[in-house]
């Protein structure tokens, strides 16, 4: 099946699409395994794809991997960005497919698929622009002490990611560009709500002839992805996910011949609406950080803390403008489109309805209550939800736990240094957002533990990716994008003989 057969299949929404195997070395492997699973349409619950599971599988993409290491970390630097270019030329080509995919898998509206292949590509463009450059700011470290030696990047070996189901192209985008740089096969295992999606980027890759084992695709879902954790040949572990997966991940994958971990979680993200807040910038960062892909991201926004003396208004603002969302399907096309989607499973709404009702017993007023949206064609919408309280609390179950979900809780304050410290008190911040004048930060950085902070911006980043990860259990403080590249390569400094010259022949030698 061709991209283009791809396309039309999909067009015509020829539902469930024939699964083509896993993706390894360049082809299409059947698998008879006796499990089972399937992606759905969150819109509608329609059955996407169908596809089977099982550890010989696993096991025979990490092995096609591991015997490609050599060959792959010795391919030219400039052959790789070629590598880069190519598919991000594919994906421009392909654009519609992508975006179709987006909407219909992973719940995206319209406006935030296209949004996120916009993205993509700018990221893809950096990279190649700037990849002279890339390697000397990865060195620089190394490079900053008085010894004159050769610095070179080796690449670790395999490296495996798993593909979350609410950011699959930009995780995608950043896991293979970052090994592709580094010169490290890479073996993706995918939710199995991100299975179609997946399916894609696996035909772009095999439509622009790249080095068999550069990267192989295993579909299924996060028990496969913990099986291969097992390997002690896998080098390196890339994941976007909850705290929980997180901790297990560590625990389970251990110290394994050095392996390195590139783990990211967050979900307790704050905005400051400070009392030089512009307030209409104020009610837009909070919509686009808190609704954006129904807020299923690390990034999105679930606390705002608001100036005591805005509070009346802004409360009134962001009710009206989160009642006026248009929420609905975005697998259907038309000039209708919504702003908000669905969330990801029956689950996902399920566990949203309890923390509404838990918000509701702990909150001081309820402003918005959240709600499961009726629909007769199956699909996962709900209504989002706001709910004031004065007394910040985190040993409270909604307080506490990260929800994953379209859902605020507004904190009234007077004082911005006590706002910062209960933001502080998660070990899962990992952006925070201030509304209003910048100079006010100046002095106030280093007050904050979130590693990114937005200044007049939403927590949810604006372009692929935010440059860090979050500190504590949100990411260990880890780079993010591209410096992801330094963690699969370690350092190698080559010193010859002329550095030691001099003192070699100071020395007292025995006369023979």
């Amino acid at each position: 099946m061709s991209l283009n057969e791809l396309q039309e299949i999909i067009s015509k929404k020829a539902f469930p699409l024939e699964w083509p195997g896993n993706f390894i070395a360049n082809k299409w492997q059947a698998c008879k395994g006796s499990t089972k699973t399937s992606s759905n349409n969150p819109n509608s619950g329609q059955k996407l794809i169908d596809i089977s599971i099982s550890k010989e599988v696993i096991q025979t993409a990490l092995q096609a991997s591991h015997q490609s290491q050599n060959r792959i970390s010795s391919i030219p630097l400039q052959e790789r960005i070629e590598i880069l270019k190519r598919f991000r030329q594919t994906v421009a080509d392909y654009e519609n497919l992508v975006e179709s995919v987006l909407r219909l898998e992973a719940g995206k509206p319209q406006w935030e698929a296209q949004e996120d292949i916009k993205n993509a590509l700018t990221y893809i463009d950096w990279i190649v622009e700037n990849h002279e450059t890339f390697f000397q700011n990865l060195l620089s470290p190394a490079t900053c002490g008085h010894n004159k030696a050769d610095f070179k990047l080796i690449p670790l070996g395999t490296t495996i990611g798993y593909l979350p189901f609410s950011t699959p192209l930009s995780s995608f985008v950043n896991f293979f560009s970052a090994t592709v740089l580094a010169g490290c096969p890479l073996t993706i295992f995918t939710s199995s709500h991100a299975i179609l999606s997946s399916m894609v980027f696996g035909k772009i890759v095999e439509s622009i002839h790249a080095p068999d084992n550069i990267l192989n695709i295993v579909f299924g879902n996060y028990n496969s992805f913990r099986i291969a954790l097992s390997d002690p040949e896998v080098a390196a572990v890339i994941y976007t996910g909850s705290v929980e997966h997180c901790d297990s991940i560590r625990k389970e994958s251990g110290a394994r011949k050095g392996r390195q971990h590139i783990l990211q979680s967050g979900g307790k993200n704050a905005v400051i609406v400070h009392s030089s807040a512009d307030m209409e910038l104020a009610i837009n960062c909070v919509t686009y950080g808190a609704l954006k892909s129904a807020g299923q991201r690390c990034t999105s926004t679930s606390r705002v803390f608001v100036y005591r003396d805005l509070l009346d208004e802004f409360n009134k603002k962001l009710v009206e403008t989160f009642s006026k969302i248009k929420i609905g399907r975005t697998d259907l096309d038309g000039d209708d489109q919504p702003f908000m989607g669905p969330l990801y499973s029956k689950k996902a709404v399920e566990k949203f309805l309890r923390f509404q009702t838990m918000a509701n017993r702990e909150s001081d007023k309820t402003l918005l209550w959240g709600k499961a949206l009726e629909n007769s064609d199956g699909g996962h919408f709900v209504r989002p939800g706001i709910h004031l309280l004065s007394n910040f609390d985190n040993n409270n179950a909604y307080q506490f736990n990260i929800l994953f979900s379209p859902e605020v809780a507004i904190y009234p304050y007077e004082v911005l240094e006590d706002a910062i410290e209960k933001i502080n008190t998660t070990d899962s911040a990992f952006a925070v957002s201030f509304v209003g004048e910048p100079s006010i930060l100046e002095d106030r950085r280093g007050l904050f533990l979130a590693p990114n902070l937005m200044v007049n911006s939403p927590t949810v980043e604006l372009e692929t990716t935010l440059p860090l990860a979050g500190r504590l259990q949100s990411g260990h403080n880890r780079f993010h994008g591209p410096a992801i590249c330094l963690y699969l390569c370690y350092p190698q400094a080559l010193l010859d003989k002329n550095t030691s010259e001099n003192s070699l022949s100071a020395w007292p030698w025995p006369k023979f």
